[in-house]
């Protein structure tokens, strides 16, 4: 079945530079500028909307990011769509040990993994409320490459400083689920077809961890060591059975050389 048409809301933010680099654009896919929404043009012929806007980090209040979920929840169904994706975050998680990071569980510590929960919990009110859609889709990513902490490291690989990096009791540094920019946005454009039920939380991620060391090795990038504090996490592992069994593992996010494969793209001016 094509591509069915795809409206995606903000396109200023890191991921959504990562997701023009990766071809999610041309015909059938419209991206909507945060500042045209005051003065709304005629949107196109879409089901579909992809909520990339939201706050980034710990900073502003926890609920900004349910607010504008919520804003664009009654943007789709003043306009008739069918389908809204949200992104969420790993963070949902916070210390939950590989294995339980599943799309059942939730046990956020960080003030940004507390904002998208709140969100998460926002969205099912507003669905609960609202029987006949348009219905929800929450994405719970994993760290994105190319828009997570070690971007700026992996952007100039002819860089001679090390780069800092968390070294933890048995010697190894942080292991996280990653995702491509290219999986993405393949993983978005497979949601837009109506032919695919929609999930309402699904976790899109790599099929195992990848450790921080090898991204930055790959690109060759030396570290420099530092003993990791107490609380930091070795590991955030996310669970992709359901990932699995909808639409096939995503192989090329979960090697160093195949994140860094979709990070190395030229972004459009």
């Amino acid at each position: 079945m094509p591509p069915s048409p795809l409206l995606l809301l903000g396109g200023t933010g890191r991921v959504a530079r990562l997701l023009k680099a990766a071809g999610l654009s041309g015909p059938g896919v419209f991206w909507l500028p945060h500042r045209q929404l005051d003065s709304l043009p005629p949107l196109p012929a879409c089901a579909t909307l992809v909520a990339l806007w939201g706050r980034t980090g710990n900073a502003g209040p926890l609920r900004d990011n349910a607010r504008l979920a919520l804003r664009a929840q009654a943007l789709a169904q003043r306009h008739g769509l069918r389908r809204v994706i949200h992104l969420s975050s790993a963070a949902v998680y916070g210390t939950l040990p590989a294995g339980r990071c599943h799309e059942g569980a939730a046990q956020p510590q960080s003030r940004y993994g507390q904002s998208k929960w709140l969100m998460e919990q926002a969205l099912a009110q507003w669905q609960r409320r609202h029987r006949a859609g348009p219905e929800c889709c929450i994405l719970r990513l994993g760290n994105v490459a190319g828009a997570d902490s070690l971007a700026p490291a992996l952007a100039d690989p002819a860089a001679d400083d090390p780069v800092r990096l968390d070294r933890f009791a048995d010697g190894r540094g942080p292991r996280r689920s990653y995702l491509g920019a290219n999986d993405l946005a393949r993983m978005l454009l497979w949601l837009a077809r109506p032919d695919v039920p929609c999930p309402p939380c699904l976790n899109v991620a790599g099929p195992r961890p990848v450790a921080m060391e090898a991204l930055l090795q790959a690109a060759g990038r030396h570290i420099a060591w530092h003993p990791a504090p107490p609380d930091a996490l070795p590991e955030v592992a996310l669970d992709g059975h359901r990932l699995a069994r909808l639409f096939g593992t995503l192989e090329d996010s979960g090697t160093a050389e195949g994140l860094l494969a979709q990070i190395r793209l030229k972004a459009p001016a």
